[in-house]
Order: structure tokens, then sequence, then C-alpha cells
């Protein structure tokens, strides 16, 4: 499963295929939309900075719940950030917001090229999507906004939690000392002898 889930990741044209069949689902043509464009790619660059706030956020906190939320948001902010500019035709200070595909030929290809005297056909060059600069910095920004924002709020709460426990436990003290009649110091006359928790004995003189 992780396989072809990679598979996917690596080659978006393979879920387009699926997604044509006629037997495609409705979640299979989703996640075909949500890859195109360069968005198997995108998703690709934005795992690697998630997986590390998840570790990190996890050994901060001591919450392995709070660290896959980090991760999880950390993800939601990169990936569908970028993703939404992806196709996108406008500009920013003359910089495109979508990035693009770009072909280009591997050192093997180039060295056949040129040891033939053949050129190197286009069908075989490879594609890669190249994020822009604003994809980029969603990705960036997921990964430092994540942590920044969330990681006080669990502490915080962590920390209420502990002051809560740490009231609960004085009360049940409080009230196991009145029961015991251990809140009055007791030590027998002209001596630093407790006597609390010994029986109270009253004699009276004939």
């Amino acid at each position: 499963m992780f396989k072809l889930a990679g598979a996917f990741l690596r080659k978006p044209e393979l879920l387009q295929r699926a997604a044509r069949m006629s037997g495609a689902t409705p979640a299979v043509k989703r996640a075909a939309q949500l890859a195109s464009e360069g968005g198997s790619e995108l998703l690709v660059h934005s795992l690697p900075g998630a997986a590390q706030n998840v570790l990190l956020s996890t050994l901060t906190t001591g919450d392995p719940v709070a660290g896959l939320g980090v991760g999880l948001a950390d993800l939601a902010i990169s990936y569908g950030g970028s993703r939404a500019l992806a196709g996108s035709k406008a500009k920013l200070f003359g910089s495109n917001l979508s990035g693009q595909y770009k072909n280009y030929a591997t050192a093997d290809q180039v060295r056949t090229a040129l040891e033939t005297g053949k050129g190197i056909n286009p069908a075989t060059l490879h594609r890669e999507y190249s994020p822009s600069a604003a994809q980029g910095a969603f990705m960036l920004g997921g990964s430092l906004l994540a942590p920044m924002a969330l990681e006080p709020m669990v502490i915080k709460q962590q920390q209420q939690q502990a002051a809560n426990q740490l009231i609960t436990q004085s009360q049940q003290l409080g009230q196991q000392e009145m029961l015991n009649q251990m809140y009055v110091p007791q030590t027998a006359d002209g001596t630093l002898y407790q006597t609390q928790g010994l029986p109270y004995r009253v004699t009276q003189g004939v």
C-alpha cells in the first residue's frame, strides 16, 4: 500500500490515468485533482518539514498527540497554501505565484547523446515541478508557524492541569489533617515528644 502511494506521489500521471477509468471512485478522482498541477510534488516537498515538527513537538511537549497535531497543522498550511497557488496565472513583483514544470535530461542521456552524435528525444526527458518562491514561503511558513502557534497552547494547558492537581492534592491533605486531628501540633508536656495519633485518654483523680 505504501509503495503504491509512493508511486502515485512520484508519478501523478498514474493517478490521473486511474481517475479516468470508468470504475474510478469519487475519492480517486478527488485525489487526482489534488495531485494535478504540481500537487503531488508539493505534497512531497511539504512532508519532511511536517514529519520533523511531529518529532520535535513531541519532544518539546512530551505529548505524542500534540506533536501529531502540530505536524498536521504544518502540513495543512504548507501543502494547502502552496497547492492553492498551483495553476495560478497571477504574478507578484514580476514572479509567478505558481510553480512550473521543467524538462531536463539526465547525465546519462547527455553522455549517450555526445557519444552517438544523436539528439535527445524530447519524449524521454524527465519532468520535474519547481515550486515558486511564494509556494516555498508557504511551505517554510507552515513549518515555522504551526509549532509557534500550537506548542504554547499545549504547554499552558499542561501547566494549568498540573496546578489544578496541586490544588486538589492540597485540599485532600487538608481534609485528612482535619479528620485525623493533625492540624494542631501535640507534644507531651515539657518535651518534644509527638503525641499525635496516639489514643487520647483522660484520667480523673479521686
